[in-house]
């Protein structure tokens, strides 16, 4: 492989807006060879952000036939039950992987993802890019040198108010093709930022699942409690019915020596006995540039990326769970278990 990895964006509508502005980015690092998308106008909006003229495919499966010795690496963008096909093709062609999130609706899918994913020796990371929030990497790092001492508490957060047009009749209203409701799509961010600055095994989920006012199948609202195997209790909170509540943040965590809370580039630390939190300011970031960045750095390191399929398989694995068992607790299962539906 060359110094610049050459990438296809399988998946050019929404999301993918914001993966091109990242590979913008990183010129240095990525060049973006080829686009694969159903729509023309997709194409042709993200041909024109990316001020270059990829080659364009309607289907990946003739993109990585007929393209795929000029590709090193995909990005994959598309609506949630397609992530695991892109995948599993992506895989046999030899290609390192970002994946929107999530990794794939299904744990069986999830498993083989994994299998395939380490028999095949490539990079796949799964696309968390919330882990790049600047309040996030801080609250992690001092978490891990011991700033809270032993820690009994974190909550994570994602709420706002979505139109009712941006869901309704659209693929995420239904449970099929989104995989669940609101917890498997914006729901992802918190319950993955939750296991990051937890840092240990989940043993238990439970859920409660709300639906207020959004017009489709599943959930449009979430509240979900999990224990891990080093004690801390978790909780995470997730809507497209209301915004983030009042006064709370995308995290909050509380230990024996304090607590830590923050969003975005402000991060907040209250050591117990003050009555006043210290603030701390940080470098604002693109997400997204960050992520792009990390991806591109682990292929051409040969490092891991923060979170790979391992994590992706998890994170699912706790969103099914607490699906499944919102009427109250439930061991998680150690080893898999396998729902094709919510």
């Amino acid at each position: 492989m060359s110094k610049k990895i050459r990438l296809a964006l399988i998946g050019a509508g929404g999301i993918s807006a914001v993966h091109a502005k990242g590979i913008l980015a990183h010129q240095d690092k990525v060049e973006c060879v080829a686009l694969c998308d159903v729509s023309d106008e997709n194409l042709e909006a993200r041909s024109l952000q990316l001020g270059q003229a990829p080659a364009r495919f309607h289907d990946w499966k003739k993109m990585l036939a007929e393209f795929g010795d000029r590709i090193d690496a995909v990005d994959i963008c598309l609506p949630h039950h397609l992530h695991a096909p892109a995948i599993f093709d992506a895989v046999a062609a030899g290609k390192h992987i970002l994946c929107e999130k999530p990794m794939c609706i299904d744990l069986e899918e999830a498993d083989r993802i994994v299998e395939a994913v380490k028999r095949a020796g490539i990079t796949y990371m799964s696309a968390h890019n919330q882990l790049f929030k600047p309040a996030v990497r801080e609250a992690k790092h001092l978490l891990e040198e011991g700033a809270l001492g032993q820690v009994y508490w974190i909550r994570c957060q994602d709420c706002f108010a979505a139109p009712q047009g941006a869901i309704r009749g659209q693929w995420r209203s239904h449970s099929k093709l989104q995989g669940g409701g609101e917890l498997i799509d914006t729901g992802y961010h918190p319950t993955y930022r939750l296991l990051y600055l937890a840092g240990a095994a989940v043993e238990e989920v439970r859920g409660t699942m709300g639906r207020f006012s959004i017009e489709m199948e599943g959930e449009d609202t979430a509240a979900v409690q999990v224990r891990f195997a080093n004690g801390i209790m978790g909780e995470i909170l997730t809507s497209w019915a209301f915004p983030q509540p009042y006064g709370t943040h995308d995290i909050h965590v509380v230990g024996e020596r304090g607590e830590l809370f923050g969003s975005g580039n402000r991060l907040w630390h209250l050591p117990r006995g003050f009555e006043k939190p210290s603030e701390r300011t940080l470098k604002e970031v693109d997400e997204f540039a960050e992520e792009i960045g990390h991806f591109a750095d682990a292929i051409l390191k040969g490092t891991r990326p923060i979170h790979s399929a391992e994590e992706g398989r998890e994170v699912l694995r706790v969103i099914l769970q607490a699906a499944q068992n919102s009427d109250g607790w439930q061991k998680a299962a150690a080893t898999p278990s396998h729902h094709s539906e919510l």
